[in-house]
C-alpha cells in the first residue's frame, strides 16, 4: 500500500501561473485539504499535493546544492537546491502550516541527518509550474533557511543526493541544469534577499 499525501482540490486555488515563485502572503494556505494515496495523486490534476521545500542558505546567501542520483525517476539526474518531500498522514497536524512544518522537519532529517535547533520560520513563498506532468500535480511551499555550520550539508547514506557546494543563487537561476523549482525559488530569493 502506498503512502497517503496530503492534496488540495485545484479548483478551490486561485489562478496558478506557468511558471513562478510568488510571495506566501498573497495567496494562504486552503482550508479544505484530504489525504490521497500517492501512487493515485501523482497522475491526478485535480489536486494539487503541498510540498515544503527548502533552500539552506551560507552565510554569504549562497544556496547549497547537489545532484539526485536516485529517488523519484522523474527528477533524476538533475541538479536541486531544494531540500523537501511530500506532507504524509504521519504528519498529520491541525493546519496545513503545521502539517508542512512536521513534514519539512522530517525531511531534513531523513535527507540530511539535520534537525534545527531553532524554530523553522514561516513559509516565505509559494512554487508552482504546469509546464510538465510532475509540476501540474505539486505546489510548494518555499522556506529559505540559514545554514548554521561552516561545513556544508552531507546527504544522509541511501537518499540518492550528491552534495555539491554552495553555490549563488543567480547561478542556479539561469543555470538549465537545475530544475525548475529550484530555479524559481533562487529567483525568488534574489528578489526578495534582505
Amino acid at each position: 500500500m502506498s503512502a497517503r499525501v496530503l492534496v488540495i482540490p485545484r479548483n478551490e486555488c486561485p489562478s496558478l501561473p506557468e511558471a513562478d515563485a510568488w510571495a506566501r502572503t498573497t495567496w494562504t494556505c486552503p482550508r479544505n485539504w484530504s489525504w490521497r494515496r500517492r501512487s493515485e495523486a501523482e497522475g491526478d490534476e485535480r489536486f494539487l499535493q503541498i510540498i515544503p521545500y527548502a533552500l539552506l542558505r551560507n552565510a554569504r546567501g549562497e544556496i547549497w546544492c547537489y545532484a539526485r542520483n536516485g529517488g523519484d525517476s522523474r527528477l533524476r539526474d538533475r541538479l536541486s537546491a531544494g531540500v523537501g518531500g511530500h506532507i504524509e498522514d504521519i504528519d498529520a497536524a491541525e493546519s496545513i502550516e503545521r502539517m508542512a512544518d512536521r513534514a519539512l522537519r522530517r525531511e531534513l532529517r531523513e535527507e540530511l541527518l539535520w534537525q534545527p535547533d531553532t524554530a523553522i520560520p514561516e513559509p516565505d513563498a509559494w512554487i508552482y509550474e504546469g509546464l510538465s506532468a510532475i509540476g501540474r500535480v505539486h505546489i510548494g511551499l518555499l522556506y529559505l533557511l540559514s545554514w548554521p555550520e561552516n561545513a556544508p550539508p552531507k546527504p544522509a547514506e541511501g537518499q540518492g543526493l550528491s552534495g555539491i557546494g554552495f553555490i549563488p543563487a543567480g547561478r542556479i537561476a539561469d543555470d538549465a541544469r537545475f530544475e525548475l523549482w529550484s530555479r524559481l525559488a533562487a529567483g525568488f530569493s534574489i528578489r526578495n534577499s534582505v
